[in-house]
């Protein structure tokens, strides 16, 4: 299975990583906690801490896996900047107490295409898979198995990092309340429980949801 997961380099030796990328993320970060600083109001949903807990989750669920430490290590840093995007949309469209309709919601997702536009025009002239991966993450963490995602791209065009990071974006994204969840359970268990039995094999993985659902419900049994 390793090869179809990133263990051509290693991002915590490779010295692109280290003296480019890494620099690169760690700014974009900031830029994007500034950004969420600037949203009007009251908001649970932080842009940066939800992306360090998604970022921390597939280096977790990778490992449960028993992939090798150099691909959860790889995995982590791609993940990790998947939604800078964001701050190149306007600030006022994210937070309201209604549903968003299905207008503002794709609206919302074409921060997908512009995280990817961020990384085109800061490192046009780097070439490294490791470029190629934050970027395919980036612009597809919204796609679902079905071809029914943001860009209508299907479950076999989709590559296996792409699956993983969709799975554990969507369960962050449902872990934190917002007020037109109502009286919705989003424990951790019933988080899992409604991507399992009503979204399902139409929008994830089902292989690598439940790789990932056994490492959070292990962990949820047993914290450290």
């Amino acid at each position: 299975m390793s090869e179809i997961w990133p263990n051509n380099f290693d991002f915590r030796t490779d010295e692109t990583c280290q003296t480019i990328f890494k620099p690169f993320i760690l700014a974009q970060f900031e830029e994007l906690k500034r950004y969420n600083d600037n949203r009007p109001g009251n908001h649970t949903y932080i842009f940066h801490e939800h992306a360090e807990r998604v970022a921390g989750n597939v280096r977790k669920t990778c490992l449960h896996m028993s992939l090798s430490d150099t691909i959860a290590e790889n995995m982590y840093w791609a993940v990790l900047p998947h939604d800078i995007g964001k701050k190149n949309m306007p600030v006022e469209i994210w937070d309201s107490d209604e549903k968003p309709t299905p207008q503002l919601k794709q609206f919302r997702r074409t921060h997908t295409l512009l995280g990817a536009q961020i990384v085109q025009e800061h490192l046009a002239d780097i070439e490294h898979p490791f470029k190629d991966l934050m970027i395919n993450i980036m612009a597809h963490h919204h796609e679902q198995m079905d071809g029914e995602g943001t860009h209508g791209i299907a479950g076999d065009a989709l590559s296996l990092p792409v699956r993983l990071a969709a799975i554990i974006e969507a369960y962050d994204g449902w872990r934190i309340w917002r007020p037109h969840y109502g009286e919705r359970d989003i424990s951790p268990v019933g988080v899992l429980t409604r991507m399992r039995e009503e979204k399902g094999a139409d929008i994830f993985d089902m292989a690598l949801f439940e790789s990932f659902a056994q490492m959070k419900v292990d962990e949820y049994n047993n914290p450290s």
